[in-house]
């Protein structure tokens, strides 16, 4: 299992989460709770809240919903990574194409989930992976896979 950027002494990963649904972000949070390395420490709704939580907060993963009332979470990327000290951003979204992954990685980002291909354990190993410095991207769409988006 990789090793969390976080608290050194906690082992915890400290996450930002942007999603404009309530119901998701209640469920994240309760998910979270039950997950003893990863430290839920803020909730934005919009893009100019998470700017303002990343600078406050310095989260070491920012999992960005794509799609937000006030824009696309992935022309984001760079402003949250420069407000919060170079946060790894991953990007959870309902749909998914090499272009989307590649638009993910020229923006800096570290990751692409796919909110209806998995369970709350694949995006912890995600949000884990991507705090660890490794890239989370789905296998079919990942960089260097057979019909994935180019390497960066």
């Amino acid at each position: 299992m990789p090793t969390p950027l976080g608290d050194a002494g906690a082992g915890l990963v400290r996450v930002l989460v942007v999603e404009d649904h309530p119901l998701v972000l209640q469920a994240f949070s309760l998910a979270f709770e039950e997950v003893p390395d990863v430290d839920l420490v803020a909730q934005a709704r919009l893009l100019e809240e998470a700017v303002v939580a990343a600078r406050e907060h310095r989260p070491d993963v920012v999992l960005l919903d794509r799609l937000l009332p006030d824009g696309d979470g992935i022309e984001a990327i760079g402003r949250l990574r420069q407000e919060s000290g170079g946060s790894r951003v991953l990007v959870l979204t309902g749909y998914a194409d090499t272009s989307i992954v590649s638009r993910v990685i020229e923006a800096g980002g570290s990751g692409l989930l796919l909110k209806g291909a998995g369970r709350v354990d694949d995006l912890v190993n995600a949000i884990r992976r991507v705090a660890a410095g490794e890239p989370a991207f789905p296998a079919d769409l990942a960089p260097g896979a057979p019909g994935g988006a180019a390497a960066q």
